[in-house]
């Protein structure tokens, strides 16, 4: 009688888990895209400035 609620605090405890899990997935997601785009922004930014001190405007 006992081992049927063990295995169902295991599975409620994994569900949980899972979908705490799933969550924080999705927020490092959201964090993995700001990066992104910031480091493509400021890679945009230093070629633009490499073109410019090479074609002479710049010095």
């Amino acid at each position: 009688m006992v081992a049927p609620l063990v295995w169902a605090g295991i599975a409620l405890g994994s569900l949980y888990l899972g979908g705490k899990a799933i969550s924080d997935a999705g927020q490092a997601a959201e964090s993995a895209t700001k990066l992104a785009k910031w480091s493509v922004a400021g890679g945009a930014l230093y070629v633009s400035y490499r073109a410019l001190k090479a074609g002479g405007v710049l010095k």
